[in-house]
């Protein structure tokens, strides 16, 4: 047991077809018989929207994966409520979608060391030695590059955990 945290990232071609799925339910709940116009759905807005929505553990792949980082849990944890998310989980299992902004926050954070001070049952701490911290900082700064070339190239990313 522990605290495991990973960013995934939906790729763009996924995309495609969510927004098609999302589009034929959106369409076949269309009461008005009057009207033959289709109803378009774009997930990169619904996600704007709604960045606290949930969305199935399986859609996108890992993009970063992260064991018993606090600090960083409780930053997006913050960021989660934030955007106007509600858990009844603690924020456990939950999702926050991230946008470039987000990333770059999060970088500056990690660059000047004042992710906030997070503590859990389970969760283990961000920081146990010198070592440890440049493993992490590198670790960290990886993950960045990989949520913004993932950003770059058209694809959805968020957040989640399990504890």
């Amino acid at each position: 047991m522990g605290l495991d945290m990973y960013v995934r990232a939906v790729k763009k071609w996924d995309i495609v077809d969510l927004e098609k799925f999302g589009k034929t339910i959106i369409n076949s709940m269309n009461i008005n018989v009057n009207s033959n116009e289709d109803v378009n759905f774009d997930l990169h807005e619904f996600v704007h929207k709604n960045p606290t929505v949930m969305i199935p553990f399986g859609v996108g792949s890992e993009l970063c994966y992260w064991r018993k980082h606090p600090n960083l849990h409780g930053w997006m944890k913050d960021l989660f409520y934030e955007k106007g998310g509600n858990s009844d989980s603690g924020f456990n299992g939950d999702i926050v979608f991230l946008t470039r902004e987000d990333v770059l926050k999060l970088k500056e954070q990690i660059e000047k060391h004042t992710l906030p001070d997070t503590k859990g049952f389970f969760f283990g701490e961000s920081y146990m030695d010198d070592e440890e911290k440049e493993w992490r900082d590198n670790h960290d700064m990886e993950c960045i590059e990989k949520m913004l070339a993932a950003i770059d190239s058209g694809d959805l990313i968020y957040y989640s955990s399990s504890w």
